[in-house]
């Protein structure tokens, strides 16, 4: 491949560069916030703007040429992983960002396709597609010496996504980048003995694009995971009007690490005694043709086994030898990297900031919103960060006080609800930030909130999907605005 290097004559000395690796939520945001103080390239290896939001019907499955897609080659797996018929699991306000509302007649649960209208209305809004190179999958990030033809810290390379329709590598320099390439697209997908010789249909999440009668019609089901798509699952099989004749399963069985929740939730009780829902504990111990063999010693036959198992953190355009970032070695599967201080500063690049890579929160937009403005503050020189030995020490104490609430690294970027929660993670984000705090709009979700976790805690999912949030939200006018954080 050509290589070309790319120098912007435009920029202003003294102007700070910024690179922005995804035009999805955290992505787009950031291009908003930071495109008035910096000059500013948002590289998106789709055609379209979205993110994990823009929907496709392309997926490993049906994709006319894996090997002249570039992402595919860099990852091992395509971007989108958005599946047909899904809703939001948070109100509105929730993934709400300042100074851009959800028009009035927007329900609380929204479509997917309802809240990709906004994003678009966002970008819009603030002229935010002049900023965006579209079909260029980065490709590398790395860190370099300043010399006396270039003095930005990182160069970075990309390339068309579509190696076909174009094949040079383009180089070029910033002092800062923003990564915001997401963390729903790369899956994580257990290994169970016996697996690689499933005799019947097997897939993850991320390939599902709608569920195929021959797929599921007249099967038993198996459903590996027991989080938020593994729920989505049932509830579109059984419980949603508009998608349960869709598909008519014979029977469908749940299992996972654990399936606490799931024993005591009142919402399967009655699935549970018509046969049509079984949950196995114990997770899979074996797979034998099409006989699956659960922890709990019991066996059952399977037709279609679906790993809602969730997605791994992946950066594979960072340059491993640099090690800017790490995985862990103890068998996360790719759940924890770093060292980030306050879960989004790179300790060992201070001036790479990972947006968006926090999990399990309700006001999740706002939290990634006030992250970005933090990375903004320190670009402006607004606020200095510690020294990299008061980063380190600061997150090894994190670390040991996750680990005191019997929680492995696997969980350290998602909040618990026992223990460091996303309320006191924002607390030590407000702790850092020379802005004025917004004390009104986020403390009015808290009801909300609150409704929201007791039913979480008591595995109810599709209560939580029925929250009737008028009885919270309506007649509270919530409108957070960039003049506070």
């Amino acid at each position: 491949m050509e290589t070309v290097v790319k120098t912007d004559t435009s920029v202003l000395k003294g102007v700070p560069k910024v690179a922005i690796i995804g035009a999805g939520v955290s992505g787009l945001i950031s291009a908003r916030h930071l495109k008035d103080i910096a000059h500013i390239k948002v590289y998106e290896s789709k055609q379209d703007i979205g993110g994990c939001w823009l929907s496709t019907e392309e997926s490993e499955r049906n994709h006319p040429d894996l090997d002249s897609n570039a992402y595919y080659k860099l990852y091992g797996n395509l971007h989108s992983s958005l599946y047909h018929n899904l809703l939001t699991n948070i109100p509105k306000e929730c993934m709400t960002w300042k100074d851009h509302y959800h028009h009035e007649d927007t329900p609380y649960i929204m479509p997917s396709e309802t809240f990709l209208e906004y994003i678009r209305e966002y970008v819009d809004k603030f002229e935010l597609a002049q900023f965006i190179e579209f079909n260029r999958t980065v490709t590398s990030l790395r860190r370099m010496e300043e010399t006396e033809e270039n003095s930005r810290k990182f160069k970075i390379e990309h390339v068309h996504t579509n190696t076909k329709e174009e094949s040079e590598v383009v180089e070029e320099y910033f002092d800062y980048v923003m990564v915001c390439n997401g963390h729903f697209s790369t899956p994580k997908i257990p290994d169970f003995k016996g697996k690689d010789n499933f005799k019947g249909f097997q897939m993850h999440m991320h390939e599902l694009r709608k569920m195929e009668p021959e797929d599921f019609d007249d099967k038993n089901v198996l459903i590996v995971g027991s989080c938020f798509s593994a729920h989505d699952l049932v509830i579109n099989m059984l419980f949603r009007e508009d998608t349960k004749d869709l598909v008519h399963p014979k029977k469908i069985f749940i299992t996972s690490r654990s399936t606490t929740l799931l024993a005591k939730s009142e919402d399967y009780k009655d699935i549970q005694d018509q046969n049509l829902l079984e949950i196995k504990s114990g997770n899979i111990a074996e797979i034998k043709g099409h006989s699956v063999i659960f922890g709990d010693d019991s066996e059952e036959q399977i037709d279609t086994i679906i790993y809602a198992t969730g997605y791994k953190y992946s950066f594979p355009f960072i340059d491993p030898e640099q090690k800017i970032v790490e995985f862990d070695s103890k068998g996360t599967n790719g759940s924890y990297f770093g060292p980030l201080y306050k879960k989004m500063f790179c300790i060992n690049e201070p001036n790479i900031f990972f947006i968006g890579v926090v999990e399990r929160i309700l006001i999740i937009h706002s939290t990634y919103e006030r992250q970005i403005l933090l990375a903004k503050e320190v670009i402006q020189g607004k606020i200095k960060l510690p020294s990299k030995q008061e980063m380190l020490d600061d997150l090894a104490s994190e670390i040991e006080n996750h680990e005191k609430y019997g929680k492995d690294l696997s969980y350290f970027y998602r909040f618990n609800p026992a223990g460091y929660t996303y309320a006191d993670y924002n607390k030590d984000l407000e702790a850092l930030t020379s802005m004025e705090i917004d004390t009104t709009n986020y403390s009015a979700l808290k009801p909300a909130n609150e409704a929201r976790s007791e039913l979480m805690k008591a595995g109810n999912e599709v209560q939580i999907k029925n929250i009737d949030y008028s009885e919270y939200l309506d007649g509270i006018e919530f409108k957070p605005t960039s003049s506070t954080f």
